[in-house]
């Protein structure tokens, strides 16, 4: 297939991107402005430049768009993890995945900034974001766990799925305190990690 041919697709990929990226934004400004009970789907749309229908093409609820979930995140990973263990170990291949999740979060630091003051703001929020991340561990653990194969996986697959989660908000942790990339500060924790953390 030709360059011509593929560059539609990248293209209405990146309007997709920065469609979805207006809309969560639009969430995060109008829940800092009048309250999570004050906003509602239809004004998320206005506030973004598109009709309700584009909404919901993209979001399920308000709150999705609110914490920037789309919905796929769980299956996505679960498919890339199966995907990396073809040749990666058990380790290697979890942390690859979490590392392509955090490349896809948007690097704005206003825009993540609003997202913390929301997030303090609304607590219910936090309920809804420990949720989806819960359910997403238990698919991950249940895919190492077909993996490993040997006695004890499931308990084997539940720290190693824990322990990169741990890692993984530590990275975030300090990606807000220095203002860097979340991937940059993913990289720096697992380096850390690997080379001094596990000696000390």
């Amino acid at each position: 297939m030709s360059e011509n041919e593929t560059a539609p697709a990248g293209l209405r990929e990146q309007k997709k991107h920065a469609t979805r990226l207006a809309m969560h934004r639009a969430a995060l400004e109008l829940v800092a402005e009048d309250g999570l009970s004050g906003v509602t789907s239809e004004m998320i749309a206005r506030r973004a430049g598109v009709s309700p229908r584009t909404f919901f093409n993209h979001w399920s609820t308000k709150e999705s768009a609110i914490l920037g979930v789309v919905g796929d995140e769980g299956p996505r990973a679960v498919a890339s993890l199966r995907e990396k263990l073809e040749t990666l170990p058990v380790r290697a291949a979890l942390l690859a995945v979490i590392r392509e999740g955090i490349s896809r979060i948007p690097v704005d630091p206003e825009l993540r900034e609003l997202k913390k003051r929301v997030m303090a703001q609304e607590p219910s929020l936090h309920s809804i974001s420990t949720g989806n991340l819960q359910a997403m561990q238990t698919d991950l653990v249940d895919v190492l766990d077909e993996a490993l194969e040997e006695e004890y996986s499931r308990e084997l697959a539940i720290i190693v799925v824990q322990v990169s989660f741990a890692l993984t908000r530590s990275a975030f942790a300090i990606s807000m305190r220095r203002g860097i990339d979340p991937v940059l500060a993913f990289d720096q924790v697992i380096e850390l990690y690997h080379e001094r953390a596990r000696d000390l």
